[in-house]
């Protein structure tokens, strides 16, 4: 079992071990992943997961031991913006720093959740990370000013127009210096039943196309419904590549069905999976 450099310097190797074992233990490796194992290994697909926050309990050093006990790779993701605890450049930079120190070769990655974040994240801080990752799930404001987040509750007068306006939410996400959307396509409850019909081909064309463009990833979420199949099906005939996250909220594992199924399902090899040189 691979030391720490955290362990190294509050203790010794011996330690690092020990508390990294005792750590993975919180991390059966299940059929599931076993069967995931087996499969990514047949495909080619070396399989990380980048929609990791350090929340509820998760650390860079439970990312680590999760990644000793699967056959994931783990990471380590900050969320930044002005309703976020992190906010400027030097915090952005300290968590980057303290993320590396746990492991250097732990991909640290962002979550941006301003539209203008390009501006308030300097050239230099960005380059401290392997990743940005952004979703469209905060549209704008309410009728109240305040932040639109779509898994709350919505008052949609018309649904078209609503999602005329979705579609160019997602292009101008996609138009920004991002490398992954993630759980593209989501939609609010009110909306969720009327899927198929809301996302028309043409809808999903525009926001695939501009993904490939950019070489931008989009996300397979472990737990979500989101892409639905028909998007998954178009974005792959359309040369999109894919990644995967969990996007957890504590420390728990979580089911990792969802990947193994698309990855079947859709017949991903390993060219279809996204890597950090994929970028444009």
């Amino acid at each position: 079992m691979k030391k720490t450099l955290l362990g190294l310097l509050t203790g010794g190797a011996l330690v690092a071990c020990a508390a990294s074992a005792d750590v993975a233990s919180n991390y059966p490796l299940t059929d599931v992943n076993r069967m995931l194992a087996d499969e990514c290994a047949r495909r080619g697909i070396k399989i990380v997961d980048y929609h990791v926050h350090l929340r509820g309990g998760m650390t860079p050093e439970k990312a680590v031991a999760r990644e000793q006990a699967w056959v994931v790779r783990s990471s380590a993701m900050d969320n930044h913006g002005r309703e976020w605890e992190t906010k400027t450049n030097e915090q952005l930079a300290h968590f980057a720093a303290q993320a590396r120190v746990v492991d250097a070769k732990l991909p640290v990655g962002v979550q941006v959740n301003d539209r203008d974040w390009f501006d308030q994240i300097s050239p230099a801080t960005r380059a401290k990370f392997d990743y940005i990752l952004a979703d469209t799930m905060i549209f704008g404001s309410d009728p109240d000013w305040k932040k639109n987040c779509l898994w709350n509750p919505q008052r949609i007068a018309d649904a078209e127009t609503w999602m005329d306006a979705y579609v160019e939410h997602h292009l101008r996400i996609l138009s920004e210096p991002i490398s992954i959307l993630a759980n593209p396509t989501y939609l609010p409850v009110e909306l969720a039943g009327d899927y198929d019909r809301l996302w028309t081909e043409e809808r999903m064309r525009r926001v695939i196309s501009k993904a490939v463009a950019r070489g931008i990833a989009l996300e397979i979420q472990a737990e979500s419904p989101y892409p639905r199949p028909k998007f998954l099906r178009l974005a792959k005939q359309m040369g999109a590549k894919f990644s995967f996250g969990t996007n957890n909220f504590d420390d728990r594992p979580k089911d990792l069905t969802h990947w193994l199924d698309v990855i079947t399902w859709l017949d991903l090899r390993g060219k279809d999976v996204w890597t950090p040189q994929d970028l444009k």
